[in-house]
């Protein structure tokens, strides 16, 4: 068969690896999200685990169906951990850096091998810890000293079988992507339905379900086999040693198969033609704005057309928008269990509306690109520029953002004048916020572009001003529902009473005292921020010159980061 050369594979993996942990090191952001990342899900399952298994090792052995949580746990394991190689396959792990360069001077097969293997030991990395100080204390606690060796071998031949087996599927679909012209004229679409199914599943209990469901029924596959190989040697435990064997076979069979598999699978995606479904005439109709006319100066229209066109084309460049969307889960969550609204939801929901709307107008002048001397000699002055692009995205998000408060405050218990101002404060929020962001933008511009997928690069505001702007939002929209929502303000002077309690200079408000300044602080910066804005990011434009396009890190506040 086609087997990849371990040797070269190998070196391929290591040179790949380090550039990955480069990356991390290199970004400081990036270092401390990973760092928080190990802490929580490395460090807690480590230490806890650990703690766990030498205090209470006799009672879980005693008292728990270890057999079959672990031929279930292990299938669901070896699922969960196919369908994550899968996605990041599609998104990041199908093709390797310089892939034309690479392609000429290595065989394909061996620069799989090196991106499956590169795989393997992230995966790996993450796990070794874990699984590793667990299966000592196990060993101690039982006086299984064979848990040491078959708990991280087993590990690992799951770790294999199910990365090749997920780096195979996720090469398929990227191959349907790539020679489909229907799919990949949709696959936007495509994607941002796999993320609302995704954002379903967890912010409800049907994920867990579903779970539940599959260690039920996969118990006897052979993914299952590999609860038995784990348990090999545990005192008071009786694996099968035919399924052990089972699973050991498993491996022997699928991994130099699976390989093969995935050497031709990535061949035919490397080697084959993409469709360009972008390069086909399209209508000038395209994402225009001819209803406008009549009521919107052509140049306006223009700028508003372009901002739609270019998001329709790339809408990657809008990610960082869909981040936030994390902190709904809870209240989420909070709504489909309970089966009701509860008061904090409809804020949530215009919260993030708001917030929204103005990100996606947060770099006008780095999302430009190289049209930028184009734009910036074409006559549009800078009113027309921002007035432009507020109508970009508040066409298209403020009738959401209306509607989905009005409904979430409908169904919620907040009574109908509190809702009502609270869709109506959104509404306002919403415009001012993208005046806001726009002046924010326009101060502290990006221009360079950030890896978003192993192929693709974006232009995305700089992150001054993504925090000002946040900060801007935060301040204006959470004073505004501490004015209205009844409730918040007893409960931010709760906090200001907790926390100045514990600094040893208790203060005690009253309720009337922070709505008033929550309202304040709303119509400070709901009111005159956004003039202000206006003007700035309206001067800012037409004294815009090219030369201050050359250095991102001027426009940096957070240099640190």
């Amino acid at each position: 068969m086609n087997w990849p050369t371990p040797r070269h594979s190998a070196r391929i993996a290591r040179v790949e690896y380090r550039r990955l942990l480069r990356s991390i090191a290199d970004n400081p952001v990036q270092l401390l999200a990973f760092g928080f990342f190990l802490l929580v899900f490395v460090g807690g399952p480590t230490v806890g685990g650990a703690w766990a298994v030498l205090e209470f090792g006799e009672e879980i052995r005693a008292n728990l169906p270890l057999l079959s949580a672990a031929r279930g746990g292990t299938a669901v394991a070896w699922i969960g951990l196919a369908v994550m190689a899968t996605a990041r396959t599609v998104g990041k792990t199908g093709r390797i850096d310089q892939e034309s360069a690479m392609l000429t001077t290595v065989p394909a097969r061996d620069v799989l091998g090196g991106l499956v293997l590169t795989e393997l030991a992230r995966m790996a990395s993450v796990a070794a810890l874990p699984v590793l100080a667990i299966s000592a204390a196990w060993a101690v606690a039982l006086g299984a000293p064979a848990t040491v060796v078959a708990a991280p071998l087993t590990v690992l031949a799951l770790l294999a079988t199910a990365v090749l087996a997920g780096h195979i599927v996720g090469m398929l679909l990227k191959i349907a992507f790539a020679q489909s012209e229907l799919l990949a004229r949709y696959r936007t679409v495509v994607f941002a339905l796999a993320f609302l199914v995704y954002m379903a599943a967890i912010t409800s209990d049907a994920l867990g379900e579903v779970m539940l469901y599959l260690g039920n029924v996969l118990r006897d596959t052979p993914m299952a086999w590999f609860g038995d190989a784990l348990l090999v040697g545990t005192p008071g435990v009786a694996p099968s040693l035919v399924r052990a064997g089972g699973a050991v076979a498993f491996v022997a069979v699928t991994v130099p198969v699976l390989l093969a598999v995935d050497v031709r699978v990535a061949t035919r995606l490397w080697y084959a033609d993409r469709v360009h479904p972008e390069s086909r005439s399209s209508s000038s109709s395209d994402s225009d704005a001819d209803f406008l006319a009549g009521v919107v100066p052509r140049r306006t229209r223009t700028v508003t057309a372009t901002v739609w066109r270019r998001t329709k084309r790339s809408p990657l460049r809008l990610l960082y928008a869909a981040y936030p969307l994390f902190f709904l889960i809870t209240p989420l969550r909070g709504a489909v269990e309970s089966g009701s609204v509860p008061t904090s939801l409809p804020v949530f929901v215009a919260f993030y509306g708001t917030w929204v709307v103005g990100a996606t107008a947060l770099n006008p002048l780095g999302d430009e690109g190289a049209m930028l001397p184009v734009t910036i000699t074409s006559g549009i002055d800078g009113g027309q520029f921002v007035r432009g692009h507020v109508l970009a995205a508040t066409l298209v998000g403020l009738p959401l953002v209306v509607v989905a408060t009005a409904v979430t405050g409908l169904l919620s218990p907040l009574s109908t004048q509190r809702w009502v101002a609270l869709t109506a404060a959104s509404a306002v929020v919403t415009v001012t916020g993208s005046v806001v962001a726009l002046g924010v933008g326009t101060a502290f511009p990006r221009f360079s572009e950030v890896r978003v997928t192993r192929s693709r690069e974006v232009v995305v505001p700089s992150k001054t001003a993504f925090a000002l702007y946040s900060l801007v939002v935060v301040l204006g929209f959470g004073g505004a529902a501490v004015a209205i929502v009844s409730g918040f303000p007893e409960g931010v002077a709760a906090l200001v009473g907790f926390f100045t309690s514990l600094a040893g200079f208790p203060v005690d408000l009253a309720a009337s005292t922070v709505r008033l300044a929550a309202g304040a602080t709303a119509v400070l910066l709901g009111v005159v921020a956004p003039p202000v804005a206006y003007r700035h990011a309206v001067s800012r434009f037409e004294r815009f010159t090219l030369d201050d396009a050359g250095d991102d890190a001027r426009w940096e506040l957070f240099d640190v980061f």
